[in-house]
């Protein structure tokens, strides 16, 4: 199908380990129109080196394609003031996103049992970044597993409010946490008021990326599991409505749906079919 050209990118997170090359490879074959990359590896504290030689190949990737970067698994910005490893590491992945060109990273909010402490410490990780990088820091909705900070608009507002730089600092909305953490957005009305509840505090434009992830758990579960689309309990016909929804034409979003045979190719498919080619014509 011909994609119109007023349409929500879809791509998938993908994995560099094989060198950007080969991400390139793969981005190409599962027909991605963005990607999502780790920028070393995320279950490691060592650094990374990008040589200039890295840099070209990776050039030849993103003069294709944009790139977004996700932060590591260990970092809790939640907890800089505990471990300095969690600060260190976020400021090393951001200066490794300079050093590519890689213009946003997505960041999860943490987790910490005082929770005004996390988010005080969490805004202060962003504040310490933002003021050394020229980079975006997109925050991530938390599914509300554990004691994981961000689980609602209210939480990531009271983040938001604390962090200096505003015109920096931006959302990512995963579709399976905000469902998980129990906001029903298989209601239309639901995803509505959410839509409008960002726009009445952090402000609607400020929605600039999407993780679009059905989910294994119900909605409230508070547990975090992606799953295939239109296979889980978010089910199909949210897709078709976040991804014909003309206040979010001009983003892009990324599955990170499990890596199982061929689903890769089977979830993309099923993604460009909800994709109405006569969305940038309707009607406001």
């Amino acid at each position: 199908m011909m994609r119109h050209e007023a349409a929500v990118k879809i791509g998938f997170h993908i994995s560099i380990a094989g060198g950007f090359d080969k991400a390139h490879e793969e981005a190409k074959r599962l027909r991605c129109d963005v990607v999502q990359i780790f920028v070393k590896n995320p279950r490691s504290w060592a650094e990374k080196l990008w040589r200039d030689e890295d840099v070209e190949a990776f050039r030849g990737l993103s003069s294709h394609i944009p790139v977004f970067a996700h932060l590591s698994y260990l970092p809790n910005l939640a907890k800089i003031d505990e471990d300095e490893r969690n600060m260190k590491g976020f400021a090393h992945e951001a200066g490794l996103c300079r050093r590519l060109g890689i213009p946003s990273i997505v960041v999860h909010c943490g987790s910490r049992e005082k929770k005004e402490k996390g988010i005080a410490m969490a805004a202060r990780a962003v504040n310490e970044v933002l003021a050394k990088f020229d980079i975006q820091v997109l925050l991530e909705n938390a599914s509300g597993q554990g004691a994981s900070l961000g689980r609602n608009i209210p939480e990531l507002t009271k983040i938001y409010e604390q962090i200096e730089r505003k015109e920096k600092a931006f959302l990512c909305l995963d579709t399976a946490h905000l469902f998980q953490s129990g906001y029903d957005i298989r209601q239309k009305k639901v995803w509505n008021g959410l839509i409008d509840e960002i726009g009445e505090t952090i402000g609607k434009e400020k929605v600039a990326f999407f993780h679009l992830n059905d989910s294994s758990t119900g909605a409230g579960s508070r547990v975090d599991r992606h799953w295939h689309i239109g296979k889980g309990e978010l089910g199909i016909e949210f897709f078709r409505l976040l991804l014909n929804d003309k206040r979010f034409a001009h983003l892009a979003g990324v599955m990170e749906t499990p890596k199982m045979g061929k689903m890769d190719i089977r979830n993309m498919k099923v993604m460009r079919s909800l994709l109405s080619p006569l969305m940038s014509r309707s009607s406001s």
